[in-house]
């Protein structure tokens, strides 16, 4: 009775609205006014168009100014097949002219000369890539807290409501600090402006659409210093991250009508007698995880050289209007339906009603209007609105038990069907016997890893199992992902299942992605699933077991109309499907294709679940069946099927992987998926690809043990070898008992390298790791003659020891100084710690100093010791190695040392002086306590 007087209404929840931001890139003294080092002073207007932009805009989203700094001693890197690289554009990205055509000549800067830059073709990129070293003479700009680097005069004063951004990459989002501010504030859609469109503006774009969000570039807002460079630049950012380009006068125009609107509807809402109830509508994520809503454009931004000539993307931009053109949009009640069960037929959609417009329903297109303006910019009350959901209710528990009639094909019960009526959810799936006690053996069969994506972890554990052949062949299923885990055969309570499913489906499935969401938080953002190598005709199966957690369906964007204000096409349907216990949501294509799917968090209080809700500890597992077309061998170094470019094994063929022309296809043809409602399967993915790999970078696996994660990192780091931290962690059976998000823990691994050979080598432990790295890629590894070897080697189980001694407790001082002193004697004998070259030994004792060196600080008698460990800590190498926050750490403790070994200097001559007599030595003494005191103040600065 009283979960039935307090139960809770969603409808009477309002939604949460996305937000928009303006981001002002680079406006700052160091390019705009009198005095700047970098001048971008075209076009003349670019600037008071900013200024004229933004009042208008304060009350529709936030202001953001994003500033660069330089960082002394670091170069960007640009326009390298490097992890670490930033996309830019300079003139050796611009298209190259027909030599059958004279072309006058595009911009002063555009010649063939080489500069120093690596990437940059002339000295004129080299200047406009500011946070890259400069060609000496070239006067160091955007200095920390200099006035070049402060938001030009022009723009002063700037309103205490703004948020100022301080970045240190071309892109605003590099070191992902943006994201998390503009994640708090629910920003979804940014618009951009500012200075250097080929440059900030391009790569900030870029690296945005990777994070998902919608982008509008406004063109007359834009600073620059080479007509084609800014052109080129716009050019690939349409065609690789599908950003809209509106001028400012239309988005203030666009801006005063949303204001208008709102007001409307603010009266209209304050003279209604009874509103109607806004559905909830929780906030979407920026950026999907496994299979991302807006995919990563990651491997695009190093091969900004290989885009299509304006040619080609000209005639690809027509036939995509062309079929644009053919789709016609509906209209929708505005009053949100119940979809009930199989007692609801009048309720029921139909497949057919589904795809039939109203005669009134179609958007007739205005050329004269302005159509890239009003579609780019959906209005706030619309775009963050759900025009109308559905929502599937469960039978009572009443119902389930008593008014279901008995019987074998009365054990489960379907939904309505939802969407494009493809799509259904089935209840009480398995039979009761084996139903009982099932969430518990899934969750103790798996072996579960935790997986990274865009340098997060992936909220929810992960596991992939699927049918291997007798000759070893597996199933592939290929989507944006940074990794994932390795494809087990199905486990015995899995095959179960899935036999139960296929009988359900009517054809056989092959692969299953479990997952488990251990508690409300844990989520998959909305996205499509990838079809490339899912067989036509199928479904994909979703079971859960577990908690119930819902579903939500969102229609994917329409066809861009020529409307702004109160146009149909901006709204969008979504529909809500619980999934309980022993439940399958059986999903078919078109939907898929037509629809946006996942599963958002649950940030209730318990009191307000319900019980099915609360159940299982609120964990849930997913296992996701599908029927996979496209196959590996058992090396997995060949490919074919389905999604591959040859059909049979026979002609099987070599898998791709990397950064290469077809993983950029393929890329974009997930994009495409994923937005593109009218998906032309045949078109886009009849030809096949034969990547499996999009990213072919070093991995490194850490192990969470500071040392030998710090010695791995600084030998990589100073053998410039290129490589990317790995986060999928190693399998593990979940522990009996809760299914809390911290049990169970992960269990410790040894550190682990994966090479990018064709045979992907991998080496695990620390001192092989780093023997492996020592004889493959040591620049002078032919050089090394046995006694350099023979000394490394040594001092490299000797750096162990006095790590063993330091770690020991309880500590005792004496073997740790009759160790160091060892250590006092080698640092003499050459420039590294064993020879004249750094090598092994160097990068072995390095992190077992800095352990020692945040307790330890008495130098005394070690002062050799001291100056290496000084010098040492200076190198970029390993500088790399350490977190942003124990960089100053480290410099402080540097001077510390130097100080304190100073006080030992001053201290040792006062004695002498004490000894010996005259008013010279007096004068001395008094001196030499001055400068004891003013060091001792120094320290305890420090």
């Amino acid at each position: 009775m009283l979960s039935q007087m307090f139960e809770i209404d969603e409808q009477t929840i309002p939604f949460i609205r996305t937000r928009q931001a303006l981001l002002l890139l680079d406006l700052q003294n160091d390019f705009i006014g009198e005095g700047s080092l970098l001048p971008v002073e075209k076009p003349s207007s670019y600037i008071d168009n900013i200024k004229n932009l933004i009042e208008p805009f304060r009350p529709s989203g936030d202001i953001i100014w994003i500033c660069s700094v330089s960082t002394e001693g670091v170069s960007r890197i640009v326009n390298q097949p490097r992890s670490d690289s930033e996309a830019i554009i300079t003139n050796k990205e611009l298209p190259r002219p027909r030599r059958d055509v004279l072309v006058p000549e595009i911009d002063s800067g555009a010649n063939e000369k080489e500069s120093r830059l690596p990437g940059a073709g002339s000295e004129e990129d080299a200047a406009e890539a500011f946070l890259t070293v400069q060609p000496e003479g070239k006067e160091h700009m955007l200095k920390p807290n200099s006035r070049g680097s402060e938001i030009s005069d022009r723009f002063a004063p700037v309103s205490a409501k703004d948020l100022v951004f301080n970045k240190t990459y071309y892109s605003a989002f590099k070191d992902g600090s943006l994201v998390q501010k503009l994640r708090g504030k629910f920003v979804t859609e940014i618009y951009i402006a500012g200075a250097l469109t080929n440059v900030s503006v391009f790569a900030t774009a870029m690296d945005a659409a990777r994070h998902g969000y919608a982008i509008t570039i406004v063109e007359d807002c834009l600073g620059y210093r080479s007509k084609a460079r800014h052109e080129e630049a716009l050019r690939q950012l349409r065609a690789y991250t599908g950003c809209d380009v509106i001028s400012s006068g239309e988005l203030i125009e666009c801006l005063q009508k949303q204001k208008k609107v709102a007001e409307r509807k603010t009266t209209s809402s304050l003279e209604a007698d009874d509103p109607p109830a806004t559905t909830v509508t929780a906030p979407s994520s920026t950026a999907a995880i496994e299979d991302d809503s807006d995919v990563t454009i990651q491997l695009l931004r190093a091969q900004i050289r290989r885009a299509k000539p304006p040619a080609e993307l000209e005639a690809e931009a027509k036939k995509r209007e062309r079929a644009k053109s053919k789709t016609k949009s509906r209209r929708h009640n505005t009053k949100p339906v119940e979809v009930g069960g199989p007692s609801s037929p009048s309720k029921e959609r139909s497949p057919t009603s589904s795809k039939s417009p109203s005669p009134d329903s179609s958007a007739s297109p205005n050329p004269v209007d302005k159509p890239v303006v009003k579609a780019a910019l959906a209005c706030p009350e619309t775009r963050s609105t759900e025009k109308q959901e559905f929502q599937v209710k469960l039978p009572s528990e009443k119902e389930t038990l008593e008014e279901m009639p008995n019987g074998e094909d009365s054990a489960t019960v379907d939904t309505a069907k939802l969407c494009e009526g493809d799509t259904t959810v089935i209840h009480k799936l398995l039979p009761e016997e084996l139903a009982s006690g099932i969430f518990e053996k899934i969750r103790d069969e798996i072996f579960w890893q935790k997986m990274g994506h865009q340098g997060g972890e992936v909220p929810r554990l992960v596991a992939v199992q699927g049918q291997i052949e007798e000759d070893g062949s597996i199933p592939t299923y290929r989507h944006p992902a940074d990794e994932s885990p390795a494809l087990l055969t199905f486990s015995p309570t899995v095959e179960v299942i899935k036999n139960i499913v296929e009988k359900r489906l009517g054809h056989p499935v092959n692969h299953a992605l479990i997952q488990f969401y251990r508690d409300g938080n844990d989520n998959i953002s909305e996205h499509s699933d990838k079809t490339l190598d899912i067989v036509p005709n199928t479904f994909i199966a979703n079971v859960s077991l577990g908690a119930q957690r819902t579903m939500v369906f969102r229609r994917k964007k329409s066809v861009k109309s020529a409307g702004c204000i109160d146009s149909q096409s901006t709204t969008r349907e979504s529909c809500r499907a619980a999934l309980p216990h022993n439940s399958l949501c059986k999903m078919g294509l078109e939907t898929n294709k037509k629809w946006l799917h996942g599963i958002r968090p649950d940030k209730r209080m318990a009191s307000e679940k319900s019980e099915a809700e609360l159940a299982y500890d609120g964990g849930r597992i997913s296992l996701t069946f599908r029927h996979i077309g496209t196959y590996l061998d058992k090396s997995q170094q060949k490919i074919w099927g389905q999604g591959a470019t040859t059909k049979r094994k026979q002609d099987a063929k070599l898998v791709i992987n990397g950064d290469t022309p077809q993983s950029q296809e393929m890329l974009q043809a997930f994009g495409k998926e994923n937005h593109d409602s009218n998906f032309d399967w045949h078109d886009i993915y009849g030809k096949g690809f034969d990547v499996l790999h999009m990213s072919n970078s070093k991995k490194l696996y850490l192990s969470g043990d500071f040392i030998s994660d710090r010695r791995v990192k600084f030998i990589l780091n100073e053998y410039n070898i290129p490589w990317i931290e790995a986060t999928i962690s190693p399998s593990f059976h979940w522990k009996k008992g809760s299914s809390t998000v911290d049990n169970p823990a992960i269990p410790e691994t040894p550190i682990k390298f994966v090479d990018n050979d064709p045979s992907k080598t991998t080496v695990e432990g620390c001192m092989p790791i780093m023997f492996y790295l020592e004889a493959i890629y040591c620049p002078n590894k032919d050089c090394r003659s046995p006694a350099h070897l023979a000394r490394h080697y040594t001092r490299f189980e000797q750096a162990n020891t006095l790590l063993k001694i330091w770690q020991t407790a309880p500590f005792n001082v004496k073997p740790f100084r009759a160790e160091l002193a060892k250590w006092n004697i080698y640092a003499q004998e050459a420039e590294y710690i064993a020879g004249d070259d750094i090598g092994l030994a160097d990068f072995a004792i390095m992190p077992v100093f800095e352990m020692a060196s945040e307790k330890w600080s008495d130098s005394l008698g070690f002062e050799p010791l001291a100056e290496y460990w000084k010098k040492m800590s200076q190198k970029e190498s390993f500088l790399k190695v350490l977190p942003k926050e124990n960089v100053e750490a480290l410099q402080n403790q540097a001077s510390l040392c130097a100080m304190k070994r100073k006080i030992n200097t001053l201290t040792k001559e006062k004695l002498e002086i004490e000894g010996s007599a005259g008013q010279s030595s007096a004068e001395a003494e008094k001196d030499n306590g001055k400068e004891i005191e003013e060091l001792s103040d120094g320290i305890a600065k420090l």
